[in-house]
């Protein structure tokens, strides 16, 4: 199949990308920059030089050309400037999905979040047991904007469906610098000592989620895709972080205390309508010191999803 993929040269484009070429697709990839779209074509995708926020005939061309969509750039931060969120999340998806429809593409997939379900703590949660409300916090919240919009869109001749990674974890990952940052500095610690269960999955496995729903004639509805087994928070970053041949300690901080801090800063942001990124944040304690597991058992049974790879492989592949 002809592909068309948008965040293209971040964490999960340049994991995904190498695995649809070597899977027989041809990949048109968005590139905002001559550096994006030289890394892009070194992952053997052809690059698609436009803006998400403002796309052009260029994008309208490529799209085309294609069959399949697969929305996988988003605004990701912990900071309370709500224009990049709705800007990125909801109105250049939204944006890119009626360009599709016209342009005659067959399916959409929807690269979304686990978080886009309300509530907390979230335990082995499933599809259909999510409340409908939206999250508060502004990532999760546009995310799940976005989601809406995608699933609403779906017809016979329009699928559309949205794949919903937790942590997503793997090689070339940017997320990890601040967390290797702060071990080097003795800075590291585990809320409430880490040990509630985070659902993630490995890149390698949401390219088989993905690859699977390419190959899917379901539409319309959202799925769940983990790794597949439970590990608690800190098992998961303690073995990363030792891939690196750094030892995060074991220095904890009491969840109460975190909780307090999240939102003094959180607040002191809003009132200030600081745009900066607080020290931490209640999304922060929501998904990281607060068990997050989802059941990825539809996406198993409907999509044919499988694992790629174990956590055991995956810590291998994360600082070759």
């Amino acid at each position: 199949m002809k592909i068309f993929i948008t965040g293209g040269s971040g964490f999960v484009g340049r994991n995904i990308i190498p695995l649809l070429v070597e899977n027989g697709h041809i990949v048109h990839a968005l590139a905002r920059s001559e550096d994006s779209a030289k890394l892009i074509e070194g992952l053997g995708a052809i690059p698609v030089r436009d803006n998400l926020k403002q796309l052009s005939e260029n994008t309208e061309f490529a799209l085309q050309q294609c069959d399949v969509v697969i929305h996988s750039a988003a605004h990701m931060d912990f900071t309370y400037d709500p224009k990049p969120f709705y800007e990125i999340n909801v109105l250049a998806t939204e944006t890119l999905l009626q360009l599709s429809k016209i342009c005659g593409i067959q399916k959409f997939i929807y690269i979304s979040a686990a978080p886009v379900v309300a509530g907390s703590p979230i335990v082995n949660l499933k599809e259909n047991q999510a409340t409908h409300k939206l999250p508060r916090d502004l990532y999760p919240k546009t995310k799940a904007i976005a989601e809406k919009a995608v699933l609403r869109a779906n017809s016979d001749t329009f699928l559309t469906l949205s794949l919903r990674p937790p942590a997503i974890w793997g090689p070339n990952n940017h997320h990890y610098d601040e967390i290797l940052s702060r071990v080097k500095k003795g800075k590291w610690r585990w809320i409430g000592g880490g040990h509630q269960v985070l659902s993630t999955i490995h890149v390698n496995n949401l390219g088989n989620a993905i690859l699977a729903a390419i190959s899917s004639d379901k539409g319309g509805k959202a799925y769940f895709v983990t790794d597949g087994d439970r590990r608690s928070m800190r098992e998961t970053f303690e073995s990363v972080i030792k891939e690196f041949n750094l030892d995060p300690g074991k220095k904890e901080l009491p969840r109460w205390i975190a909780v307090v801090l999240a939102h003094f800063f959180g607040g002191l942001w809003k009132l200030l309508k600081l745009k900066s990124r607080p020290p931490i944040a209640p999304l922060m304690i929501r998904l990281m010191a607060t068990e997050f597991s989802v059941s990825d058992e539809k996406a198993r049974q409907e999509l044919g999803y499988k694992n790629a790879i174990s956590f055991k492989e995956g810590l291998k592949t994360i600082n070759p």
